[in-house]
């Protein structure tokens, strides 16, 4: 199969949440952030939700990778270009079927520290990055990983991610670096499994 990179718009979301979907499905942590039930309007609200985002926010670009075999979205990455200093940006809000409590603290935690790291600050964010598991292992992640630090090269500016502990590798190997971390309170009950999230930066070349 050939997996080419090109711009997504707005006809992309649904098949941005379906990838979504399939993408945290084996993550362990999502029965405790996520545990449902979800109304049945969910899926097409959070496709409206990235939707708006996309035409409200200037700094934001889609970008998706495709196989031209099929005409399906492989993978797809939300890069923000803030190339202005902003006003910190706001955690999202938890509808019904989330944990709320847990949510809070997981995501508005990660909000908080990037805006204590990179608030009032020009970089590149790499806020969301996701590829259906039947495409990993063939490159569509790091595709769009290039793109952005391509653009933030140019620019001269850092770029910025958190990740998991799962493309915690695919990250420093496109040279992030780890300079903060924080994992989820043990109090809930997720055992074994690695609740951390790594705040990485790197700086242009």
């Amino acid at each position: 199969m050939s997996l080419v990179l090109q711009l997504a718009d707005e006809a992309d979301a649904p098949r941005i949440v379906e990838i979504e979907r399939l993408a945290y499905a084996s993550n362990p942590l999502n029965p405790i952030l996520f545990p449902g039930p979800f109304p049945p309007e969910a899926t097409a609200a959070r496709a409206e939700g990235l939707v708006k985002q996309l035409h409200e926010d200037p700094t934001v670009r889609w970008m998706k990778v495709l196989d031209t075999e099929t005409g399906e979205v492989a993978a797809f990455a939300k890069w923000n270009i803030i190339k202005e200093p902003r006003e910190r940006s706001r955690a999202r809000q938890f509808g019904p079927g989330c944990n709320v409590e847990a949510c809070e603290e997981f995501f508005g935690g990660i909000h908080r520290k990037r805006n204590e790291l990179m608030g009032g600050k020009a970089y590149c964010l790499l806020d969301l990055l996701q590829t259906d598991p039947k495409y990993q292992g063939r490159g569509a992640g790091g595709m769009l990983i290039k793109w952005g630090l391509d653009i933030a090269d140019e620019l001269h500016l850092p770029a910025y991610l958190e990740s998991s502990p799962v493309a915690h590798n695919l990250y420093q190997k496109f040279g992030f670096r780890d300079i903060d971390k924080t994992t989820l309170n043990p109090k809930w009950n997720y055992g074994s499994a690695d609740a951390s999230i790594y705040f990485m930066r790197r700086e242009a070349k």
